[in-house]
C-alpha cells in the first residue's frame, strides 16, 4: 500500500460538540462523536467502501480514561461503528504503549482490548509486529526510521488523543499521539539529541497523516501530565480534518500557550497541517463557550522531597532522562509514595554532566542515584552511589533501579501488580469498555480481597489509600455508569 497522500489545504475545520451525559452512556457518546464528525461532512468524507481504517488512541499507560490520561474505549467504539457503517473493509486499533510496557497488557487493563474485541475490530500491538526500515528521503531530517509493516497497508488513519496537559508541550494531543508509531528503542535514540525526536514524529505524521482527528475531551486531564493528570469533567468531543489545527484549538480552549506547541510546530513545517487560528473554521459550540481554565503542568523538578541536581548532556534533557524521571516522580507524588521512599533518608538524584559541591553531605543524607551515561565519571563510578546507565535511561528500567536503590526493591513487583489489578477491577466495576454490566458479587469480592492484600504491603497501602480517594471523587462527579 502506498503512503497516505499529502494533504495541502488553505483552511482547517474543527468541530466542537458538548456531551451533556456525565455518565457517558454509550448512546450519548455515539451521538456526540457522530455529531462532531458530522460538522466536518460526516464519516463518509473520510472513510470509503472497502478501505482499511486504523484508529490510534492514546493508551500509553495502564490508567483509565476517567483518570484523565487515556482515550475512552467508548469513543473508539463509536468510531468503529461509524467506520463499519461507511463500508470499511477492516478496522484496526493500533498502538504502542510507553516505556517497556506491554501494549497488550495496558489495553487489557484500560478496557480498550475488550471494547475492540466486542466490536469485531482488530488490535494491532505495534510492539509485537514486524517492522521495516523506511527511507524518508535524502532531504528528511531523520532519513531512516523503523516502521511497523502493517502501517503501509492502511488507507485511512484516525487520530484519537486524550485532551490532557503535558509538562513539556502545553498538551499531549493529536501530534504527540503519533509518537506511538515510533518503536520505543528508536524513540529513545532520537530523544538524546532532542531535535530528531520532534522531527521524526513530524515525518511519521506526514507519511501516515491522520485524515480525521477526534479528541476525547469528556473526562479531560489537567496538571502533571502525561501520566499523573488530575481528572476533571470537561464534556466535549473535538473533531478536525487537521491534527495541527486540532492541537492548537484544544490548547486554546484549555487557556494555555497555544503558540508554542513544538510537536505541532514541527508537523506544520512539514506541511501536515495549519498552525493558525485565523485559518481555522470553528463549527458547533463556539470557542468562548467551551473554553476552560486548566491547571498547566509544572515543568520544574524541585517540587519533590529530595535533592535534584541537573547538568548538561542527555541526562539533563526534559525530553530524555530527566523527563523520564519526572514522570515517575510525579506519579510517586500523586500516589503518596514519596513518604515511603524518603523514610530511610533524603535521596539525591543527579542527571547528566553536573557538579555537586555538597556531594559528601548528600551522601550522608540518604541514597545517592546518578542517572545517564553523560554524568561525570567521578560521580557515576563512585562506589557509594547507584549509577543507572543509559543514554537516555528509559522509564521502566529507571524505576526498577531507583526503587531497589531506595531500599524497597522487594516491594516493587507485587506493588505494581496489585496497582494494575486494582485499576482493572475499577474499570470493570465502572464499565470502562462500554459494556452494560452490573458490579457482580464476584468482582466486589475480588476488589475486597485486593484491598486486604494491599494492607499487607507498604507500597500497596499507599496506592490503595490514594486510589480510594480517587474512587470516591469519581463516584460523586464523573464515574460512568451503564
Amino acid at each position: 500500500m502506498s503512503p497516505i497522500p499529502e494533504v495541502q489545504k488553505e483552511r482547517a475545520t474543527v468541530g466542537i460538540v458538548k456531551v451533556n451525559d456525565k455518565k457517558m452512556r454509550q448512546g450519548s457518546v455515539d451521538k456526540a462523536v457522530k455529531d462532531a464528525v458530522g460538522l466536518l461532512g460526516g464519516i463518509g468524507a473520510f472513510v470509503k467502501n472497502g478501505q482499511i481504517v486504523a484508529i490510534k488512541p492514546n493508551q500509553t499507560l495502564f490508567k483509565l480514561d476517567t483518570d484523565g490520561s487515556t482515550t475512552s474505549p467508548r469513543m473508539v467504539i463509536s468510531l468503529i461503528k461509524m467506520c463499519k457503517d461507511a463500508g470499511a473493509k477492516e478496522v484496526w486499533v493500533v498502538e504502542s504503549a510507553g516505556h517497556a510496557q506491554s501494549t497488550r497488557r495496558v489495553m487489557s487493563i484500560t478496557g480498550m482490548a475488550t471494547a475492540i474485541k466486542d466490536m469485531g475490530a482488530f488490535m494491532i500491538y505495534l510492539d509485537e509486529v514486524s517492522h521495516t526500515v523506511v527511507d524518508f528521503g535524502e532531504d528528511a531530517p531523520v532519513r531512516y526510521m523503523p516502521v511497523a509493516e502493517a502501517l503501509e497497508r492502511v488507507d485511512v488513519f484516525i487520530d484519537c488523543p486524550k485532551a490532557k496537559t503535558h509538562f513539556v508541550d502545553p498538551i499531549s494531543g493529536a501530534c504527540k499521539n503519533w509518537v506511538g508509531l515510533m518503536p520505543m528503542s528508536f524513540r529513545l535514540h532520537t530523544q538524546k539529541d532532542v531535535d530528531p525526536y520532534y522531527q521524526g514524529n513530524a515525518e511519521l505524521l506526514k507519511r501516515y497523516r491522520p485524515a480525521l482527528t477526534v479528541f476525547d475531551g469528556m473526562v479531560a486531564g489537567e496538571g502533571q501530565g502525561p501520566g499523573s493528570n488530575d481528572a476533571f469533567w470537561w464534556g466535549y468531543i473535538i473533531a478536525s480534518d487537521d491534527p495541527v489545527a486540532a492541537d492548537v484549538t484544544v490548547t486554546k480552549l484549555f487557556s494555555l500557550d497555544w503558540q508554542h506547541i513544538r510537536m505541532a510546530k514541527e508537523a506544520e513545517k512539514m506541511g501536515v497541517g495549519i498552525y493558525d487560528l485565523a485559518r481555522t473554521d470553528i463549527k458547533g459550540v463556539p470557542l468562548a463557550e467551551a473554553t476552560v481554565q486548566v491547571k498547566p503542568a509544572d515543568p520544574g523538578v524541585h517540587r519533590y522531597p529530595c535533592n535534584v541536581i541537573v547538568g548538561s548532556g542527555s541526562g539533563g534533557i526534559i525530553e530524555g532522562t530527566l523527563g523520564h524521571w519526572k514522570t515517575i516522580a510525579d506519579a510517586w507524588l500523586k500516589a503518596g509514595l514519596w513518604d515511603l521512599f524518603t523514610s530511610k533518608g533524603t535521596p539525591t538524584f543527579m542527571f547528566g554532566e553536573a557538579e555537586d559541591p555538597l556531594f559528601e553531605k548528600h551522601l550522608r543524607e540518604g541514597p545517592y542515584i546518578v542517572l545517564d551515561d553523560s554524568a561525570k565519571d567521578k560521580y557515576k563510578y563512585d562506589p557509594r552511589v547507584k549509577f543507572v546507565p543509559g543514554n537516555p535511561v528509559p522509564q521502566s528500567y529507571m524505576q526498577h533501579e531507583m526503587v531497589e536503590s531506595l531500599g524497597f526493591g522487594s516491594l516493587y513487583e507485587p506493588g505494581l501488580r496489585m496497582y494494575e489489578m486494582a485499576t482493572t477491577m475499577r474499570g470493570k466495576l465502572t464499565g470502562e469498555a462500554g459494556k452494560p454490566a452490573q458490579a457482580s458479587t464476584l468482582l466486589k469480592s475480588l476488589a475486597a480481597t485486593a484491598a486486604v492484600a494491599a494492607a499487607a504491603v507498604p507500597v500497596i497501602s499507599y496506592l490503595g489509600a490514594h486510589r480510594e480517594e480517587v474512587e470516591i471523587e469519581e463516584e460523586e462527579e464523573i464515574t460512568p455508569s451503564l
